[in-house]
């Protein structure tokens, strides 16, 4: 399995529906399953609240507050 790890710098914010999100594209991690993974303040992993809207090119992880996160694909 391999991952990507994003800080919370690089969600953007929708102000309208109040939450954050950002967006990968799919040549960047595939087309199969993935899972969403926040990093606590140990420096270790834990499953954590997400959104996926999964569509042709990309996925777009939603939350509710920015966080830095590990995309495990």
């Amino acid at each position: 399995m391999q991952f990507i790890d994003f800080k919370k710098e690089h969600f953007s914010h929708n102000e309208a529906a109040g939450s954050y999100f950002i967006q990968i594209s799919k040549d960047e991690i595939g087309y199969g399953d993935i899972e969403v993974l926040e990093q606590l303040d140990d420096e270790t992993y834990s499953k954590t609240e997400y959104e996926l809207v999964d569509e042709v090119s990309k996925i777009t992880i939603k939350m509710k507050d920015p966080t830095n996160i590990r995309v495990n694909f």
